[in-house]
């Protein structure tokens, strides 16, 4: 067998087998990965969404949220700012387009962003949907930190967002404070004011790990198939050589016959 593998066939076979077997290695490391990421974040979720609220202190502000810590539940008092709104595009709910709704909130240990919840779309796309304002004078606010999200540099009308990028929200609401975390909503008194535009608090995250980690043991398991089907290849041929040097032909397997290529008499 080795001198078929010598062959520049077969080395140049079993180099394209090799590349196979690293592609399906590190695409089983991605899903690995991904896998990992949902499974920290549902232990977060499951630890800190349920958990008692602890004050929000300038303390909690200056830390960075690991993954772990992610949903820590808190609680703060100060006061929303007026007529401060910031939407963020493309979010959907239920498979309907709208907007997240964030507002500054000053507390004693600083401002932050509480994403207040979803609004659908306007009639129009370009047109920023009507939204109820926040509770007005003191408040108390209860809800989970997380780490803000990537800007996505882009350029879009004044009071809106592409992601929940602090440092862009911070760049139109310069009173928002350096922390890179927001907090999601989840329950305020006194109630927000009704103006026929009510804001829809996020629901609960969900927990699904998703098929990621099967996914991950599928392409490692595909590894050592082009290799396999090499030496495979290799030993059938080496048959049909030993076959055809002892003047045994090789068996032939015998073609089919489709009525369409017979003679009608």
């Amino acid at each position: 067998m080795l001198r078929v593998w010598l062959t520049r066939r077969w080395l140049v076979g079993t180099l394209i087998a090799i590349i196979f077997a690293m592609a399906c290695f590190a695409l089983g490391r991605w899903q690995w990965g991904r896998y990992v990421d949902k499974q920290t974040k549902a232990t977060a979720i499951a630890t800190n969404y349920d958990a008692r609220p602890v004050p929000l202190t300038p303390t909690l502000l200056a830390q960075a949220l690991t993954p772990e810590r992610q949903w820590t539940r808190v609680t703060m008092q100060g006061s929303y700012a007026a007529d401060a709104d910031l939407l963020v595009r493309n979010r959907t709910q239920d498979t309907v387009p709208g907007f997240e709704v964030l507002t500054p909130f000053t507390t004693d240990a600083g401002t932050v962003l509480v994403d207040r919840g979803w609004v659908p779309n306007a009639e129009a796309a370009a047109q920023t949907p009507a939204v109820d304002p926040p509770p007005s004078g003191p408040a108390e606010v209860t809800g989970w930190l997380l780490t803000g999200e990537p800007s996505l540099g882009r350029d879009l009308p004044a009071g809106q967002l592409a992601s929940i990028s602090i440092s862009d929200a911070r760049l139109q609401r310069p009173a928002v404070g350096p922390a890179d975390l927001y907090l999601v909503l989840g329950s305020q008194a006194p109630a927000a004011p009704s103006t026929g535009h009510p804001v829809t608090p996020r629901p609960r995250p969900t927990q699904d790990l998703g098929p990621h980690q099967a996914y991950a043991f599928q392409w490692w398991i595909t590894m050592p198939a082009g290799l396999i089907f090499v030496i495979w290849a290799m030993r059938r041929e080496l048959l049909v050589e030993a076959e055809t040097q002892e003047g045994t032909p090789a068996p032939v397997k015998p073609k089919k016959v489709r009525i369409w290529d017979e003679e009608d008499y």
